[in-house]
């Protein structure tokens, strides 16, 4: 391409050096011509008048033969600025036609490029396409349509598009509408392979101008097993409601242009607790506990045409909601477009779940967090924290002579004693606090949001509470039990394993300083990335008694 690029610019400027030696031609010749019309016309006065031109001149003042030779002097001066100014005015149109020149290339190359692009585009769709003159002879076909009307190795001038109609007058029908509408969507129609097979295809056409040339651009999306579908339903409607209305699984038909429910099976009746009969005619969204969520799968079902095993919730005809699995797909009968859904109770499944889902995560016997998700849940709002730059603290707490609570009492009243004190705190503490059990009778508190000042204070009421708190034990007796705390601001470039190091020091500081009672950490802690507490080493606790 290059190679020719620069063949080109070679042969168009032979014409421009070639032209422009033809101008200064033309410049000179012009004046020698006016110089020599001029000569001849003063030896023409002079001959008339009978005088030489010593006597001619001599008419003249001195004044007047000045001036007369400065103009002659400036004329003859002035034919090398003519000179210069037309090869000025020749250079900036060689120029102008340079940059024209490299404009039309430039147009050119890019109008390639835009030709280039659009092949690989329309090569890269999904469904079959084909570029085609007015009266149908084809220019090109991608992948597909060559596949779908079984052309291969076949000269694309020699094949017509309306060929491909089956029926003669539809054909001579479609022609004329394309010519007077200049396009047509989605038609449903059948064709015929060169082979003579049949088939239907969902028919889009326009016509486009392309380099000046106007051509019909049609795609085809192949139907045919749709509509197999669509027609044995429509020929056995009535065995089909009898196998739908037998099926154990609820089953619904909705009108898709009015939402309606226009049919429902007898396993669908029992789940919504009320006749079918009841039911024709009602809105589909008024069988759903969040319309939101209905309009959203309608969105989703209009864009892929089915759902499948999607978990939603319904209400049931007594008002309660549950959870159920559907599938849905749009299906057309005669000329309905109905939604074809069929759905699964799973709302013991989801509660078995849930269930299985609070066991991993929560300690069983004080129903705080285990201290697996606590360390998740420190690590997702450190993130956050660090991301909105705002302040975490954390507080350890552990239960004063749990031990001996115990061993006099047994661990039955200890088991009470812990419950008692997780309950105090869960009520104390916000829905976005955490309360984790990281240890026998040790627990830890996380504080989204919350400086030390505000760490102490909720430390503070929570202690207070606890002391002040009967805990009934064994042979209707009642004790009292005491916590101490250990505070420490996490600040957002904190880490984990910092902050808790830093809580716990001040717990221990608590321990030693006689228990039941509230201590800040005054140790400056270091700045790491955020590690889960599980990685934190707390085989170096000393031992202060139970």
């Amino acid at each position: 391409m290059a190679t020719v690029h620069e063949s080109r610019s070679t042969d168009a400027g032979e014409p421009m050096r070639a032209r422009r030696s033809s101008l200064v031609r033309r410049v000179i010749a012009g004046f020698s011509l006016i110089l020599s019309l001029s000569g001849a016309a003063l030896a023409g006065l002079l001959a008339a008048r009978d005088e030489s031109p010593l006597k001619f001149l001599a008419q003249f003042d001195e004044r007047t033969l000045r001036i007369a030779g400065l103009s002659v002097i400036a004329t003859i001066a002035a034919i090398p600025l003519v000179f210069l100014l037309a090869a000025w005015l020749m250079g900036l149109r060689e120029r102008r036609q340079a940059e024209a020149l490299e404009l039309l290339r430039h147009n050119r190359e890019a109008l390639r490029m835009s030709r280039d692009q659009m092949r690989r585009v329309f090569a890269s769709l999904p469904v079959a396409y084909v570029l085609a003159h007015p009266d149908g002879r084809l220019v090109q076909a991608n992948s597909q349509a060559v596949t779908l009307f079984g052309i291969q190795g076949k000269d694309l001038a020699d094949i017509n598009l309306f060929e491909f109609c089956e029926d003669d007058d539809f054909r001579e029908e479609l022609k004329g509408y394309l010519v007077d509408a200049g396009r047509i969507e989605n038609f449903e129609i059948t064709m015929r392979r060169h082979d003579g097979r049949t088939f239907w295809v969902l028919y889009s056409a326009a016509q486009v101008e392309m380099d000046g040339e106007l051509l019909l651009f049609a795609s085809f999306s192949d139907i045919t097993e749709r509509k197999r579908v669509e027609q044995a339903l429509q020929k056995n409607e009535t065995a089909l409601r009898a196998i739908i209305d037998a099926s154990p699984i609820p089953v619904t038909l909705t009108n898709h242009a009015s939402g309606e429910l226009v049919y429902i099976n007898q396993a669908a009746a029992k789940f919504y607790g009320q006749p079918a009969p009841d039911l024709i005619g009602e809105p589909t969204s008024a069988l759903w506990e969040s319309v939101e969520q209905y309009a959203g799968v309608l969105v989703e079902l209009n864009a892929r045409g089915h759902i499948e095993d999607r978990e939603v919730r319904m209400i049931r005809g007594d008002g309660r909601g549950c959870w159920v699995q559907v599938s849905t797909t749009v299906l057309r009968l005669q000329d309905n477009t109905l939604l074809y859904t069929a759905f699964t109770d799973i709302t013991e499944r989801k509660r078995k779940e849930g269930e299985l889902q609070r066991l991993a995560t929560t300690d069983p016997l004080t129903g705080a967090l285990n201290r697996r998700a606590f360390t998740e849940r420190s690590v997702i709002e450190g993130d956050r924290a660090r991301r909105g730059n705002y302040a975490v603290s954390v507080v350890i707490c552990d239960l004063d002579h749990f031990k001996a609570i115990n061993d006099s009492h047994g661990h039955a009243s200890g088991d009470r004693v812990l419950k008692t004190f997780t309950a105090i705190v869960q009520e104390m503490i916000r829905p976005s606090d955490a309360l984790g059990r990281i240890g026998g009778e040790e627990f830890a508190i996380l504080l989204p949001g919350s400086d030390a000042a505000a760490a102490m204070r909720v430390a503070e009421r929570v202690r207070a509470r606890f002391g002040a708190t009967l805990v009934p034990v064994a042979d209707g007796a009642e004790l009292t039990a005491t916590a101490s705390f250990g505070v420490a601001a996490w600040s957002g470039d904190q880490s984990l394993e910092a902050a808790m190091q830093a809580a716990d020091a001040a717990l221990y500081a608590a321990k030693a300083g006689g228990r039941d009672c509230v201590k800040l950490s005054k140790e400056p802690t270091a700045t790491a990335k955020i590690v889960p507490i599980g990685s934190v080493s707390r085989s170096g606790r000393r031992s202060l008694g139970p």
